[in-house]
């Protein structure tokens, strides 16, 4: 049990302070700078895309909370301080299908995602323990093409059915002449036959239908 990580810790005691005593030099200024944008810059990113696809639930504020503690933790415990971390593409897909999953059954997303969070770290002491990553030798090209395969499906599905849902909600006009294309406009006016909530919501609020300024009312799309 746990053989692997003595082995790691064995190989790495003796460097494991000149990683960080080196650091001090000035020559280092330049790489702490491309280090802080390298790991800055797509978490920032895929924040902002992880704001819109879970409606707020986890933006670039969460994403550069979690980034932090995660690449602290990450480079005082795993011995590979200039291990660059952050979001990628197949997390983004992951976190708008389990948030689309949760909206659909009514379930919680963020208690959710604790869940998995949870389970996932479990997961990965256990493989630790059992010294599973030396499994790795037995991943081949056909493994790494295959997930790449699935990850450029989901994005292109992803676009294909954002695509077909703007369609749905502005779609063509079909019926406009060409030769006026220039000279159309939009604008309010009085209903000749209102319908019956929208007297009763005259009535409610004491509006009279003459004394409104038609042409100057905006209507929200």
């Amino acid at each position: 049990w746990f053989g692997g990580l003595f082995l790691d810790i064995k190989r790495k005691g003796p460097h494991y302070l000149s990683d960080y005593s080196d650091a001090i030099s000035l020559q280092c200024v330049a790489s702490f700078l491309f280090l802080y944008c390298a790991c800055m810059s797509p978490v920032i990113t895929f924040g902002g895309l992880l704001g819109e696809a879970t409606e707020g639930r986890i933006s670039a504020i969460e994403s550069l909370f979690g980034a932090s503690l995660t690449g602290i933790a990450y480079s005082l415990f795993a011995g590979q301080p200039l291990t660059i971390l952050g979001s990628t593409g197949p997390v983004l897909v992951f976190e708008k299908i389990l948030f689309k999953f949760c909206k659909e059954y009514g379930l919680s997303y963020l208690s959710l995602r604790t869940c998995i969070g949870l389970w996932t770290a479990f997961l990965c002491i256990l493989l630790v323990a059992t010294d599973a990553s030396s499994l790795v030798c037995y991943i081949t090209r056909f493994t790494e093409e295959a997930f790449a395969s699935l990850i450029c499906i989901i994005f292109i599905y992803e676009a294909l059915e954002k695509l077909l849902h703007l369609g749905e909600h502005y779609p063509f006009n079909k019926n406009n002449n060409l030769d006026k294309l220039t000279t159309y406009s939009c604008a309010c006016v009085e209903p000749s036959d209102p319908a019956n909530g929208t007297i009763k919501f005259w009535e409610v609020n004491n509006i009279t239908a003459s004394e409104i300024y038609w042409e100057a009312l905006e209507v929200k799309v």
